[in-house]
């Protein structure tokens, strides 16, 4: 029991901001008193599990390896979003649990990523001003319990989500080396979501355009990225183009000593896990995919051209057919 406090409190101990007193921010967080924080700590006490969940939330740490260390058939789950939230507010800690690495750890110098996708990421959606407002746009739509007659016009990005979005932008060079396979229709998906809102009137035609010339400037700089292996950011990009299709997108995350793998519920809800094993399992099965990929940075010229010229293809035809239809 004792081995098992001293494991908590280190974990608690060792995830306080630095340059913040441990005492008076565990009094705070807590709402106990001086003495009680150091009775804890001393270990004359322990902390309670209702104590510890709430720190391992606050703190964002895991408590996976320390309650079933030995138990390597069960894992904990970090499930982001809440009930009691709104759906606006469950989007902004969705947004901010993708970046909180590069947004909330200001200590990590270099972070690597391997992923899956079948949808667009984040990673690419926040330089699109359009694109970023039709995807907080979607998720309202479907999660909120309102009208259907719910208007593209009628959406006002919250303040501290656009704050989100350019610090993910500006930090965005922590990230040095990402390794993406993507599925065949990644841009193919997104494109059919901005047509259902078109065709059910809830985009006008100046919106669409809007979101065509963010979608077209989409592709070219993923196109641009292939070519050089770079993005503008100085992230180094391996890129592979799928031949199989991908169920669903999925991450596995490495800085420092850590490691984690987000397994997404749909294009945007993370499930993270941090157990060690889970996440070896996990990167096992993400570099196998490399078997059923085609690798398309600065390599498979041919391939390259004509996958994302067909892309830029489908967009124009889709914007000439839809419009041609509603006039």
């Amino acid at each position: 029991m004792e081995n098992f406090r001293s494991l908590i409190t280190t974990k608690i101990l060792s995830n306080i901001p630095p340059r913040v007193k441990s005492i008076d921010y565990l009094m705070e967080a807590l709402n106990i008193s001086r003495e009680s924080v150091y009775r804890r700590i001393r270990g004359d006490i322990s902390f309670t599990l209702e104590e510890i969940a709430k720190l391992s939330i606050d703190l964002r740490f895991s408590v996976d390896e320390l309650i079933i260390k030995d138990m390597h058939s069960r894992v904990f789950f970090d499930l982001h979003i809440s009930d009691t939230q709104t759906p606006s507010d469950n989007y902004v800690t969705v947004f901010e649990q993708n970046f909180h690495d590069l947004i909330n750890q200001p200590n990590v110098k270099e972070i690597e990523i391997i992923q899956v996708l079948n949808r667009v990421p984040f990673e690419f959606i926040v330089f699109f001003t359009h694109l970023f407002k039709f995807s907080y746009y979607r998720w309202m739509h479907q999660t909120q319990e309102s009208s259907l007659k719910y208007f593209y016009s009628d959406v006002i990005l919250p303040e501290k989500l656009i704050g989100l979005q350019q610090k993910a932008i500006e930090n965005m060079s922590k990230l040095r080396n990402c390794t993406t396979i993507f599925d065949p229709n990644i841009f193919y998906n997104l494109m059919q979501e901005v047509q259902y809102y078109y065709k059910r009137r809830l985009i006008n035609e100046d919106e669409f355009l809007l979101l065509k010339e963010d979608f077209l400037g989409l592709v070219n700089m993923v196109e641009n990225i292939a070519q050089t292996g770079f993005n503008k950011c100085g992230t180094k990009c391996n890129f592979y183009l799928s031949s199989i299709n991908i169920e669903s997108s999925t991450r596995y995350i490495t800085y420092d000593d850590q490691t984690k793998s987000q397994f997404h519920i749909n294009g945007m809800e993370p499930i993270t896990v941090s157990h060690p094993n889970l996440c070896g399992i996990h990167k096992k099965w993400l570099d196998s995919m490399r078997k059923y990929a085609t690798f398309i940075t600065q390599s498979n010229e041919i391939l390259q051209v004509r996958y994302f010229n067909k892309q830029r293809a489908f967009v124009e035809e889709c914007g000439e057919i839809l419009i041609a239809h509603t006039l």
